[in-house]
């Protein structure tokens, strides 16, 4: 062994912070079932003692990071985490950033536009412009997207790195909401490489029937997409012969964010 590999095994471990480390798996654990899980849940599903678990969720509860259902004891996530995440995107100012073309293509195609992240198995509203329709959808920040049967989901897992791209949807759970929803991994594989082609993503009412989405990834200055902005209305205002020029909109104006971000490509 050598003296670096000998160091670097030794950091490893001396460094190591047990009650840190399942703190953070059952938040990461959580962010992955919105729904709630129980503390034998956890425990069951993370490997670990009941009473760990037990000393766990009760110091996230009392911090504010969970909150536990009176009548099911499921704990679940608080916003609080979201918050924190938002203070770190406003180092960037994504919000900022984005909401001056979130305007503008709200103006154009007179829908709702919306901006959002990835979060584990889901997309995470940060902001969104309200359609100039009398009818409009409206989407507030908080506002949990799932993965498979949305513009957003796509547009972003469509260009993630490969290796992460597959990590991820091999989580996702291809729940069928009416007929038009994907619900095998191959043909959802197949939607993304159609996603990456256009370099925009569709939604044709894969879980809201009568919804139509388009979306299209905002990349950081490495390339990295780190967020996705869609319009969305009913779908009875355009036609599937339009999307071509909307996702169009949508994926210039996600590019125009993407170069004020530092996105050289």
């Amino acid at each position: 062994m050598t003296a670096t590999s000998s160091k670097k095994k030794k950091s490893d471990t001396t460094y190591s912070v047990p009650g840190l480390e399942r703190g953070l798996a059952i938040l990461e654990y959580l962010a992955e079932h919105p729904e709630g899980k129980t503390q034998n849940e956890i425990a069951e599903a993370l490997k670990c003692p009941s009473a760990s678990v037990f000393r766990m969720t009760l110091s996230l509860e009392k911090a504010g990071y969970l909150i536990r259902n009176p009548q099911t004891k499921a704990f679940r996530h608080t916003m609080k985490l979201l918050m924190l995440g938002q203070k770190a995107i406003s180092e960037i100012d994504l919000v900022g950033n984005a909401l001056p073309t979130m305007r503008k293509l709200r103006d154009a195609l007179q829908d709702t536009v919306a901006l959002g992240v990835l979060n584990a198995r889901e997309i995470i509203v940060l902001e969104s412009v309200l359609g100039s329709h009398l009818f409009r959808f409206s989407l507030t920040a908080g506002h949990r997207i799932g993965l498979h049967a949305s513009a957003p989901g796509k547009a972003i897992l469509g260009f993630l790195p490969e290796d992460q791209r597959g990590r991820t949807i091999q989580n996702i759970k291809f729940v069928k909401y009416n007929n038009h929803t994907i619900t095998s991994l191959k043909a959802f594989q197949q939607e993304l490489a159609t996603v990456r082609e256009k370099g925009y993503s569709i939604d044709r009412g894969e879980e809201y029937a009568g919804i139509y989405c388009l979306g299209a990834p905002i990349f950081d200055r490495n390339g990295f997409p780190i967020a996705a902005i869609w319009v969305t209305g009913p779908d009875n205002r355009v036609t599937p012969s339009q999307y071509p020029s909307i996702g169009e909109q949508i994926r210039d104006g996600a590019l125009e964010i993407s170069r004020i971000l530092g996105y050289q490509g």
